[in-house]
């Protein structure tokens, strides 16, 4: 297979290739930007009368130390830093009490946030990747196919 004929799914370099460097999603989103959204959105969150005890009951670490792992989160998505280190579906699937439906009410605080804090080319791209972010936990936390309805 040539390099031209490559799938595009491929991510892997061709053997004498090197890989390109990863690129943030945005020339305007830095560290600055992120810790803003970060610190606004779940300021936003703990006083949600639905999220904000789920929170509450579910963050083992002081909030500052929460913040920082999900600053370190949105930067290893925004500016492909690779800083955080985890695993938020694992995570996640503990919170006692979770809905389905809560994931919507996170992506329109999320949505809400990002609006109000970033340039709107950068909201739209945190926002984008939130969407995934809430379909994917979603999926993973209840989608049981062979469920009786």
């Amino acid at each position: 297979m040539t390099h031209e004929k490559r799938s595009i799914m491929t991510k892997l370099p061709m053997p004498g290739e090197t890989r390109s460097p990863r690129l943030p999603l945005h020339p305007d989103i830095d560290e600055a930007m992120i810790r803003r959204l970060v610190h606004a959105f779940y300021g936003k969150v703990r006083e949600d009368p639905r999220l904000g005890p789920l929170f509450a009951q579910s963050i083992s670490q002081p909030w500052p130390e929460h913040l920082d792992k999900m600053c370190d989160f949105w930067s290893s998505i925004m500016l492909k830093t690779a800083r955080f280190k985890g695993r938020p579906m694992a995570t996640h699937a503990k919170i006692t009490n979770l809905a389905e439906s809560d994931f919507a009410i996170w992506l329109q605080l999320f949505e809400e946030t990002a609006y109000a804090e970033c340039p709107p080319a950068c909201a739209a791209i945190f926002v984008e990747k939130a969407s995934m972010i809430a379909e994917s936990f979603r999926l993973g936390l209840f989608y049981r196919p062979n469920a009786i309805h």
